[in-house]
């Protein structure tokens, strides 16, 4: 098995990322929830919601699955106005 060096994911397009802050953003604002009160009930950091929001970050399928289960919704629904 050859030796190599794990990577790190790559990042999303820039528009799939500004789609996904788009949708993210107004699903929490719907759920009534504060960046801090959704940053709390998934288990991520404050930063990590507003770089989502923003659409800086680069969410792993974990912090996807997360945040969804904390607005009480889920991946699917996040995604689908990205694809």
């Amino acid at each position: 098995m050859p030796n190599r060096k794990a990577s790190a994911h790559r990042p999303l397009p820039p528009a799939i990322a500004q789609r996904l802050a788009t949708t993210l953003r107004a699903t929490r604002e719907n759920a009534a929830m504060t960046q801090e009160a959704t940053a709390s009930a998934a288990g991520v950091s404050v930063q990590m919601i507003r770089r989502l929001e923003a659409g800086t970050a680069n969410p792993t399928l974990g912090t996807l699955h997360a945040v969804a289960g904390a607005l009480d919704t889920n991946m699917v629904v996040l995604l689908q106005s990205t694809v």
